[in-house]
């Protein structure tokens, strides 16, 4: 039985070191932990023991994402509702009386106008986590629609007071 072989894209490093894998790629580094020993011959790897189905979608995650990279856009959808950047933080005006400050990851890049924020990074878990944690603070609102959304997403609302 052949096990699963990875063949690497032109442009793409992949290292092993003490139980962690480094990715490298035209768009960032993405590493990650993993207990199997990666064999290299030219482009193609194989991990030893297999790696689990788990492990296996963060590696082709991986070297998706410094080949391609992967971006999510944020609407700010509601009245005084903006965000501006200071410091590698991101600061929102979410309607609260206080305004919101985030750090910005490492390897996380920020474009944005007053309510649109493009997000892009080559690792998508942490791209993913970092979008959750923006969208955790102002929630889409099921009356009104407004919060934080993704660009392309459907907010169904409930219908108001009926008299």
């Amino acid at each position: 039985m052949m096990g699963p072989v990875y063949r690497l894209p032109v442009g793409v490093n992949c290292l092993s070191n003490d139980g962690k894998v480094y990715v490298l790629g035209p768009y960032g580094v993405v590493d990650f932990d993993c207990a199997s020993k990666m064999y290299r011959k030219g482009n193609v790897i194989v991990f030893l023991p297999y790696l689990t189905s788990y492990y296996s979608s963060i590696f082709t995650q991986a070297v998706l994402g410094v080949v391609l990279g992967y971006s999510m856009e944020l609407v700010l959808k509601g009245v005084g509702y903006k965000v501006y950047k200071s410091n590698e933080k991101l600061i929102f005006a979410l309607g609260f009386s206080h305004s919101i400050s985030i750090d910005i990851p490492v390897g996380v890049s920020v474009r944005f106008n007053k309510k649109t924020l493009s997000l892009m990074s080559a690792n998508f878990g942490l791209l993913q986590h970092f979008t959750t944690s923006i969208r955790a603070y102002r929630f889409p609102d099921s009356y009104k629609g407004a919060g934080v959304v993704y660009v392309n997403e459907i907010v169904t609302c409930k219908e108001g007071k009926k008299n």
